[in-house]
């Protein structure tokens, strides 16, 4: 984010050049003969400089912009007067000052400004007319005051330029920036649209379950097997509702907040195998078998809870989809630089036909085995959070059933010093 606003940086601009070309005319007066005109732009230099300080570096733009008007209107009204009025060029800074001066005064003072500005220079005029000997000719040939005025007329042509130039660029800057972030937040409107969509028709069901459960519990007279069975039921409801709870919570955090995190040494079977002792009774009750194959000394460069959530949300899945019966294997070895871990399950007996579409919210939720059902912002996640710890996940799909999801990170320094 930029210090200083558009504005504020068009008046420092003008200022740096408006000092550059004052030490331009400083020199180049005293060498046509105007000693006193090169005396005024020298004391000219020192303010607009002492401007240009206040307002850059001491942060006090009010006090600078009305010592800029003010210096502007007294440098130029002296300068009529020690340089032939109408017959040199002060009439081609008045136009330039009032320009400059639109360009970097709030607009309420627009009017003001210009009104002052003309008023200014039909006053010197009339001077001239009435009192022609208050405004001598001071050059000493036609050939000094031609070059004089068409200097000034290249000077103030550039700054003319220059300053339709800087404010151009930056106003192109400041809309492609807008336009940038106009579009970002019609994407997130568009995501968090759908999203409470889902919500609001997946998490209704489950709901309702728990709603039914109890009250199959408190009104009806059942067996103890009925009562376990119907306990069980519950149980798995309120379980997969607190996952989608805790992903859409998650998602909306990185969302709203950015993702903030610290990554660290993380000994991957030691933070994971906790995990995957819950899951392993999970997946009982669908009679699936999760075997583990995890390299004991694997130490990768990531965030805990963020690598804790991607494996749950991809054994989550692999659960999910897999017929009673099946299995899922959860493995993790070094390749390299990188920590692999892979979760493969065995699929419900047909080849399962996924696209990466669903690392995005524009993809389609879809039922388990079970009709388990989500939000589907599990693999959202774990494509946000792959990428922010440097990794990467992907999948693969088994020609006959099944499919393998990849974790990719990079191993500890720990681990590579033993290479």
């Amino acid at each position: 984010m930029t210090e200083f606003d558009l504005t504020t940086r068009v008046f420092h601009s003008i200022c740096l050049f408006i000092i550059l070309a004052l030490g331009y005319n400083i020199p180049f007066n005293y060498i046509v003969g105007l000693k006193r005109i090169a005396l005024l732009s020298a004391a000219s230099f020192a303010m607009f400089t002492l401007i240009y300080y206040l307002s850059r570096f001491r942060k006090n733009r009010s006090a600078s912009l009305i010592l800029f008007c003010a210096s502007g209107n007294a440098l130029f009204i002296s300068n009529f007067f020690l340089n032939s009025g109408i017959n040199g060029p002060t009439d081609l800074f008045f136009v330039v000052t009032m320009s400059v001066m639109i360009a970097v005064i709030p607009v309420r003072h627009y009017w003001y400004l210009i009104i002052s500005n003309i008023a200014i220079v039909l006053w010197l005029h009339y001077i001239q007319y009435t009192n022609p000997h208050w405004v001598p000719y001071t050059y000493r040939s036609e050939l000094s005051r031609f070059t004089d005025i068409t200097s000034a007329y290249v000077v103030v042509v550039a700054v003319a330029l220059f300053n339709y130039y800087f404010i151009r660029r930056n106003y192109e800057a400041e809309r492609k920036s807008a336009e940038h972030k106009t579009a970002m937040m019609k994407l997130l409107n568009e995501e968090k649209n759908k999203l409470f969509s889902i919500i609001s028709h997946d998490l209704r069901a489950p709901l309702t379950n728990v709603q039914n459960y109890l009250e199959l519990l408190t009104e009806v007279d059942l067996s103890a097997k009925e009562q376990h069975d119907i306990q069980k039921k519950l149980l798995y409801s309120t379980r997969s509702t607190l996952d989608m709870m805790n992903n859409v919570l998650s998602w909306s955090k990185s969302q709203m907040e950015g993702l903030k995190f610290k990554l660290s040494d993380i000994a991957v079977h030691e933070l994971l195998l906790p995990q995957l002792l819950l899951f392993t009774h999970i997946a009982e009750n669908k009679k699936i078998k999760i075997e583990v194959s995890i390299d004991h000394e694997l130490q990768v460069l990531a965030n805990g809870d963020m690598l804790q959530l991607m494996v749950r949300n991809l054994i989550n899945n692999a659960i999910k989809f897999t017929a009673p019966g099946g299995h899922i294997t959860v493995s993790a070895k070094q390749d390299d630089q990188y920590a692999l871990i892979k979760i493969k399950d065995s699929g419900n007996g047909k080849p399962a036909k996924l696209s990466n579409q669903i690392f995005y919210l524009n993809g389609e939720s879809t039922r388990g085995t079970a009709d388990e059902k989500g939000v589907g912002l599990g693999l959202v996640l774990c494509r946000e959070f792959a990428e922010v710890q440097n990794g990467e996940v992907w999948f693969e799909c088994d020609s006959v059933s099944g499919v393998t999801f990849f974790i990719e990170l990079p191993v500890s320094q720990l681990n590579l010093a033993v290479i």
